[in-house]
């Protein structure tokens, strides 16, 4: 058994604060079910990347019977996007990790995780916003219906049952299930069980599985098919530790390098209002 004081640099270890925060942090993101992860780049040179992106190959058209249906050549591109760096950092006194009443080390530990979960989630939603498909379907002063939804789905033209999440705000959500309990066509969450793609499931509606989110606007939802986005790691979570001599204190900071771009703009619908 190892005699002596406790001290400071004994109760954080910024190496084993980074492992677990790097490894806990693709659990963390909430829409990481919607996006592929990718960590080739780590430990390369360089901070801006050249990434393919899809093409939409257009709406489909009118075909007269026995006219051939025109083919059209799925094109990808070249886009660049720069890695960026989101970062937290906390203040712990002495006292409050000597003291060791509930566990400040560790809740700086979580917060800072949670901290940078929460950026690239953000990131994810505005890398979606810029999606070339969308379809006007909201009147001014109204609230997300049925009708709404189904005019987004369409847009995909789908002839699979694929998996897509609607997220919309929290008002947009309870507006939806009203109208769609109306319509007898609401699955409620608790019943998706294993189905559900997101933690968090409020429910589904036409084959879309709604996720209530405080990063998304009344009247500006968001339908994605999972792949559509993509998250680059640069490198895994940096923590580092400091000390303040003077007022005896610990800084710990958490930064993680990446950039989170939209990769298929095909599986994203943006839903907006349209004009009166």
């Amino acid at each position: 058994m190892v005699v002596g004081t406790t001290t400071v640099t004994q109760m954080i270890n910024p190496e084993v604060m980074a492992a677990m925060i790097s490894a806990e942090l693709p659990n963390k993101l909430r829409f990481a079910p919607l996006a592929d992860i990718d960590n080739t780049l780590v430990g390369r040179p360089g901070n801006t990347l050249t990434v393919p992106t899809w093409a939409y190959i257009g709406d489909a058209a009118d075909i007269a019977e026995g006219d051939p249906i025109p083919l059209d050549q799925m094109a990808t591109s070249d886009d660049t996007v720069t890695v960026k760096k989101a970062g937290k950092g906390v203040e712990i006194t002495d006292e409050a990790l000597l003291s060791g009443y509930g566990d400040p080390a560790g809740e700086a530990e979580s917060q800072m995780l949670k901290a940078i979960a929460a950026k690239i989630d953000t990131d994810f939603l505005t890398a979606a916003l810029t999606t070339t498909q969308t379809v006007a379907s909201i009147e001014v002063g109204t609230k997300l219906d049925i009708d709404a939804v189904r005019a987004a789905v369409d847009i995909f033209d789908d002839e699979d049952e694929a998996v897509k999440v609607l997220i919309c705000s929290a008002s947009d959500a309870s507006a939806l299930r009203a109208d769609a309990l109306a319509a007898n066509s609401f699955l409620a969450g608790s019943e998706l069980g294993a189905n559900a793609l997101i933690k968090g499931v409020f429910g589904e509606v036409e084959g879309c599985q709604i996720v209530r989110s405080n990063k998304v606007t009344d009247g500006a939802p968001l339908i994605i098919k999972p792949g559509a986005l993509k998250l680059v790691l640069k490198r895994d979570v940096d923590v580092e530790t400091d000390r303040d001599i003077v007022k005896k204190t610990t800084v710990i900071t958490a930064d993680e390098h990446y950039a989170a771009y939209l990769y298929d703009a095909s599986k994203v619908v943006k839903i907006t209002t349209a004009l009166a």
